[in-house]
């Protein structure tokens, strides 16, 4: 009875007592480990700051990066200006005279075919009251269109040695010519009367003599 007390309050005492917990011993970690780890975080920090600069100076190289812009432009068609055409000139209504102002038969006529082969056909000839011009003067009314002057003058300078030009307002004529004299003339010569033999003429009867015409030269 004794012993089955004694097995009864060891089975309470093992009851009562608990289980004594495990103990574990932590070893601390050795300086090298601490130090691999730091450098590892230090290269990591490296690598991240490097990669962060590197993409900040792009985006900025592409933000500074101008886009070539294409303007277009609408270009105006510049439209000539009509110019003032001068209307053709109808040398048929251009009046003209010629004064023969030399004395040497046909100098007047013979300028009056020449403007005849530019296409002047309204020309009138005739004698000036000098006979004795050595210049040819060309005068020309103000209204003559300037293209008919050109040619006139163009002309005459081809023919004679001087040509005088001048304008008027009142002369009844669009050109009057005074001609003188041409590239290869000289002056005409003077007459001069032949002396006639002196000598006893038997007298002859008288008669009353018609006046004489003075002579004249033609145009």
């Amino acid at each position: 009875m004794e012993e089955t007390q004694n097995q009864t309050e060891v089975n309470e005492v093992n009851q009562v007592t608990p289980p004594q917990p495990t103990s574990y011993t932590v070893e601390p970690q050795s300086k090298g480990g601490k130090s691999k780890w730091l450098l590892i975080f230090i290269g990591l920090l490296i690598l991240g700051g490097a990669g962060i600069f590197f993409f900040t100076r792009s985006s900025n190289k592409e933000e500074a990066t101008p886009t070539p812009s294409f303007e277009v432009t609408n270009e105006e068609t510049s439209t000539p200006l009509p110019t003032n055409t001068p209307a053709p000139v109808k040398k048929s209504e251009i009046s003209i005279e010629i004064q023969n102002g030399t004395g040497i038969t046909g100098e007047a006529a013979y300028l009056q075919e020449k403007l005849k082969v530019l296409g002047y056909s309204d020309i009138k000839v005739g004698n000036a009251s000098s006979t004795d011009n050595t210049e040819t003067t060309v005068t020309f009314l103000k209204t003559t269109p300037q293209t008919v002057q050109d040619e006139i003058k163009k002309e005459l300078e081809k023919i004679y040695k001087t040509v005088n030009v001048k304008t008027s307002s009142t002369q009844t004529v669009d050109i009057l010519i005074v001609t003188g004299l041409r590239g290869t003339q000289t002056s005409k010569p003077s007459t001069t009367a032949t002396p006639k033999a002196s000598g006893t003429a038997s007298p002859k009867p008288s008669a009353t003599a018609s006046p004489s015409s003075s002579p004249t030269t033609n145009p």
